[in-house]
């Protein structure tokens, strides 16, 4: 199950001018509890991939929170404009992230991020 919002469940790491959606601890008990599997967001305008076991302590579960970044708003926090492509198979998720190249004038793939289904939730595939 995929939960959107625009407000952040998660603020990624020095990163100090925004809160995280309110009543954030409440709601991600009983999100999680209800089977959400991934966190969508955007308003932050930085990309970023976190899961709910670290900042929230929920430990019997890890469900991804998936931050997007802004490919076309000025907004960008000093960092390229990006976004995500979140690709969901049966038991795998994989996150790329494209960030613009002026050099190029185009979109290219930065970042890849592949994620596994397990009975504790979503983890992380290492190559």
């Amino acid at each position: 199950m995929i939960y959107l919002t625009h407000h952040p469940f998660e603020v990624p790491e020095g990163y100090h001018t925004c809160e995280p959606v309110g009543r954030s601890g409440g709601a991600m008990e009983i999100l999680v509890e209800c089977g959400v599997d991934v966190f969508l967001a955007g308003h932050l305008h930085i990309s970023h991939v976190g899961d709910t076991v670290v900042g929230y302590k929920t430990g019997r579960y890890s469900a991804l929170i998936i931050q997007a970044g802004t490919a076309t708003s000025t907004r960008s926090q000093g960092k390229p404009p990006s976004f995500n492509r979140v690709r969901i198979a049966h038991s795998q998720i994989t996150v790329e992230r494209f960030s613009w190249h002026p050099e190029n004038r185009a979109f290219g793939v930065t970042s890849i991020q592949h994620f596994r289904r397990t009975p504790e939730g979503w983890l992380p595939i290492r190559n």
